[in-house]
């Protein structure tokens, strides 16, 4: 396939080029480019495939809970939204439906199906904090449990990729220390102090889960997990919605660290389907107006996608640019992945988001191929 004429994002800038695709992988960067097959993109942009490192669910399916069935019918939406590559997220639930979804997750890690690719599992809970619990069933919240965590990652095939926990409890840093390596540990759900946040960090977590929410707010006398990763080399999930956070911050966190945001949807399995009402974690979910929340007026995770928390963004005042370099390359290298995706150069995986003037989607390509299901 060929892409040619388009406005191609290389290196955090677009330049006018061709890319040919071969064999599920970028071949050749320039002018003038030869293919069987073409597609004009003139005037448009040419970026790559969307990176979802924090997804729960969408158009009513749950990675908690779906079959392999219902997660394909979840990649096929990811896809038609130009979302390439997904972390399945989990949520904090029974021991014994935990176990089912990381055998359920395990089948669909890797498939390349001309869908969304399943990049393993962003496993957010059990090890969270009660007073920072947001949407977490309280009942099911657990203390660190290293050999249950070794029993999930050995029934999802080693697909743990991600995993949120809070550092205020015991064992915590210790679990950091033992995983960092092959994992990635992100501070989440917890009423950390920043010299807290600060040792978990400097032990090797790398990540925070949704910077602002489930956490203390930024105070100038205890900064807080906020204040740490300021601070500290880590990247920050944004939920960019409008509704998690004000587009004021949103700007403030690409102004001052845009090395370090990653935008996420943090979506529910009311993404891509109407207002009603709908379940997270076994927990009962109103959605009005795209705002997600649970009896007592919790948010919930969110309605969106990530397309549209990178349309968003640019819509509150980022520079187009910074959004999707969030959304693209910087989540891949928060989970090591930036040598197989999230960038268009040569080498790379084919998956590739074009994008109208507008920012509306053209077309979505994966591992090089445009298929009819993928035409907006």
């Amino acid at each position: 396939m060929l892409l040619k004429n388009g406005y191609v994002f290389i290196n955090g800038e677009f330049t006018k080029t061709d890319v040919l695709c071969t064999n599920g992988l970028i071949a050749k960067l320039g002018t003038n480019l030869k293919g069987d097959k073409a597609i004009d993109c003139a005037g448009c942009y040419v970026i790559p495939g969307l990176v979802e490192i924090h997804s729960h669910g969408c158009v009513g399916e749950d990675f908690s809970t779906s079959d392999v069935n219902g997660i394909s019918k979840m990649c096929h939406y990811y896809a038609q939204n130009g979302i390439t590559s997904v972390l399945a997220t989990t949520m904090t639930q029974s021991k014994e439906l935990s176990r089912q979804a990381a055998k359920n997750i395990r089948q669909c890690c890797g498939l390349d199906n001309h869908r969304a690719k399943i990049l393993g599992i962003h496993m957010e809970g059990p090890f969270l904090g009660k007073d920072k619990k947001g949407a977490h069933d309280e009942k099911y919240l657990m203390k660190i449990d290293q050999e249950f965590f070794d029993e999930l990652d050995e029934l999802s095939g080693n697909n743990i990729k991600l995993v949120s926990i809070d550092p205020c409890l015991e064992g915590a840093i210790d679990f950091v220390k033992e995983y960092k390596s092959d994992k990635i540990i992100s501070i989440a759900h917890t009423n950390a102090t920043y010299d807290i946040a600060t040792e978990a960090m400097q032990a090797g977590a790398r990540h925070i889960t949704h910077l602002f929410n489930a956490m203390n707010p930024l105070h100038h006398r205890e900064p807080g997990v906020i204040g740490a990763a300021l601070e500290q080399p880590c990247f920050t999930e944004i939920i960019c919605d409008g509704i998690h956070l004000h587009p004021a911050i949103i700007r403030f966190l690409f102004q001052s660290i845009p090395q370090k945001v990653v935008l996420i949807s943090d979506s529910m399995m009311a993404a891509g389907l109407n207002d009603g009402i709908y379940q997270l974690g076994g927990l009962l979910v109103t959605v009005q107006h795209k705002k997600a929340a649970l009896s007592d007026g919790t948010i919930a995770g969110s309605a969106i996608n990530l397309y549209q928390a990178m349309r968003l963004a640019i819509q509150f005042g980022v520079k187009p640019e910074a959004a999707i370099l969030s959304a693209t390359y910087l989540p891949a290298k928060s989970i090591r992945k930036e040598k197989q995706i999230g960038c268009i150069e040569v080498g790379r995986k084919a998956d590739i988001l074009v994008l109208n003037k507008d920012y509306s989607i053209k077309t979505v390509l994966i591992g090089g191929d445009q298929e009819e299901k993928n035409q907006l």
